[in-house]
């Protein structure tokens, strides 16, 4: 006895299993309009994507929707671990009833000593024979093994030979993978002989921080065709399923999800809050900077606070801020917890990668907050291929204090020219004397220690250089360098902090050694030995040789670090002292 028809007034086209099929037939990212996600019967569709959080919730998500219909989903992972990934996005396979009768999860095992693509072709018309739901879909994951992409004429037949059995059989077939020519150059274009016959070809790709869903052309199930486009994606916040971002006015608003699902990770290094009696419970705890970094490494949006203190060498951790940023892309928050000293080094870490440099003398509860500030950002600045040359732009020469004004010019117009590629900051002071100051007494009472800041005199003032100091922060390292107070020493100051105006007044100053020559102090200032924070201020250069051999070893000497506030907040630094007689400041 046969079931009678459906009366017209029931809803059949929700009822049948193949019209749950084919609205089930679709990617999961939502928000993606049905042209760019929607698959045809009957189809090959071809999506590139590296092994990513954003590839694995594409394909995962997808099967654990379609396993509520009729659909085979096969990878070349292990059992254990299809299951897994399938329970981390909805669906546990293990639970009676939680997948349609006739689906079908497989792993698919390739001898060595056989064609890949038989191998697979095979496989899919067994089980297209024997257990497949006819005109289902086929669901695959990491078979790029299976094609030779180093054969074209073989590429081509591989490719028209898929697509033909697809139009056969009425299959769909959705091929989630990595060719070796997208790995190398992350371009899919040159595959057009491979995917001519296909129905759609797209490429998930990880591009400034952010994930992108890259369309060449897409044929959804009406037979319209979509070509070139461009979507950025997030995920949700609830359960990391991928959404698509289709208001560009909403891009860089909130709300819209996350960069990637460790958006909300937080990791730090022990030293950054060992001082701290409570840390907050999400926040991961690594023993020390170098194990921070090896965890970080594979996160891709989260959130990094490494540890500068007196014992941290600046050129080390250089070295692992421009990693991070080139490992993990620009997703990634890093950001740097002073200690016990300053960093005068701010912007060289900014362009080395760093997202901010939180101040020594920040509450835990404002470091939170800045933490909080910097989800969703995407590092903007352009990131140095090698930080050995950006130390070497910042990196001082070794003299430190007293110097003729000859050479005083000379090493000046030097540093100035070396920061400039990282825009470090330098200021240059005049510091006019008083009536009935001597030079040599200024000069004496001037106790610089740090390698790289300068002083010298000519006429009736006093000239000082701070390297990679800001112009509003010299204020503060002038008090400290001088052991009397200043307004017992100049009548005012002149303070130039850019290069053109440095370099205008070193012009002036050699203009005026030219015409009366100055003494040359040499030999009766007393000399102050320099105060090493935390790192050698001066080692032997390392040999080519020797940095091939050993990467982790700075091949330049490492930089020094000051204690000032000369990177603090401008609502934190200190008002800057009035002069006894002010001068115009340049720059």
């Amino acid at each position: 006895m046969t079931n009678p028809p459906p009366q017209p007034s029931e809803p059949t086209d929700r009822r049948t299993p193949r019209a749950r099929l084919r609205l089930n037939q679709s990617l999961a990212i939502e928000g993606l309009p049905p042209a760019l996600s929607a698959l045809a019967t009957g189809c090959v569709y071809a999506v590139y994507a590296s092994r990513s959080p954003a590839r694995d919730a594409l394909f995962w998500r997808t099967s654990a929707n379609a396993l509520l219909t009729p659909v085979t989903v096969i990878s070349t992972r292990s059992a254990d671990d299809v299951a897994q990934a399938l329970r981390q996005h909805g669906t546990d396979i293990n639970q009676p009833g939680a997948v349609h009768p006739k689906s079908n999860v497989c792993t698919l095992h390739l001898p060595q000593n056989r064609d890949g693509c038989d191998v697979l072709m095979e496989s899919l018309q067994s089980l297209s024979a024997q257990c497949a739901a006819p005109a289902s879909p086929f669901l695959i994951e990491g078979v790029a093994a299976c094609f030779a992409w180093h054969d074209r004429a073989a590429l081509i037949r591989q490719g028209a030979a898929l697509a033909g059995w697809c139009a056969q059989t009425r299959h769909t077939v959705l091929l989630v993978m990595l060719p070796p020519l997208v790995e190398q150059s992350g371009d899919f274009r040159p595959l057009t002989d491979f995917q001519i016959q296909f129905a759609g070809a797209a490429q998930l790709v990880h591009v400034q921080g952010e994930f992108r869903w890259e369309v060449a052309f897409w044929r959804d199930d009406r037979g319209a065709l979509s070509a070139t486009e461009s979507i950025p994606l997030r995920f949700s916040g609830t359960d990391h399923r991928l959404v698509a971002v289709m208001d560009a006015n909403r891009e860089s608003g909130e709300g819209i999800g996350m960069l990637a699902p460790d958006e909300s990770v937080v990791m730090v290094s022990h030293a950054a809050v060992a001082r701290e009696r409570v840390v907050p419970k999400a926040w991961q705890v690594l023993a020390d900077n170098e194990a921070l970094v090896s965890a970080a490494s594979r996160a891709v949006a989260a959130t990094v606070i490494l540890h500068y203190g007196i014992d941290v060498s600046l050129a080390t951790l250089a070295k692992q801020v421009n990693f991070l940023r080139r490992q993990c892309g620009k997703a990634l928050k890093i950001l740097i917890r002073e200690d016990n000293v300053s960093i005068r080094y701010e912007l060289l870490m900014l362009t080395l990668g760093a997202n901010a440099i939180i101040p020594r003398s920040m509450p835990l509860a404002q470091v939170e907050i800045v933490v909080d500030s910097v989800q969703g950002q995407l590092f903007s600045r352009p990131v140095p291929d090698d930080y050995r040359a950006a130390l070497s732009a910042a990196m001082r020469d070794s003299t430190t204090g007293y110097v003729p004004a000859h050479r005083f010019i000379e090493l000046v117009r030097e540093a100035v020219e070396r920061s400039r590629p990282i825009r470090l900051p330098n200021v240059l002071l005049r510091l006019p004397l008083e009536h009935d100051v001597a030079a040599i007494d200024a000069l004496n009472a001037c106790r610089i220690r740090r390698t790289g800041d300068l002083c010298t005199a000519s006429g009736d003032s006093l000239y000082v250089f701070f390297f990679a100091c800001h112009v509003d922060e010299a204020g503060k390292a002038m008090e400290k360098v001088f052991v009397r107070p200043l307004s017992d020493l100049f009548r005012g100051e002149l303070r130039c902090g850019d290069r053109e105006t440095i370099q205008s007044a070193l012009n002036e100053l050699e203009d005026e050694i030219a015409e009366l020559p100055p003494p040359d102090y040499t030999g009766l200032v007393e000399p102050a030995r320099p105060v090493q924070r935390g790192l050698a201020e001066s080692q032997p250069e390392q040999t080519a040789a020797d940095a091939a051999s050993d990467e982790s070893k700075p091949v330049l000497p490492m930089l020094g670090a000051v204690d000032t506030a000369a990177n603090a907040p401008a609502s934190t630094r200190p008002p800057a002292r009035p002069a006894s007689l002010p001068l115009k400041a340049r720059g």
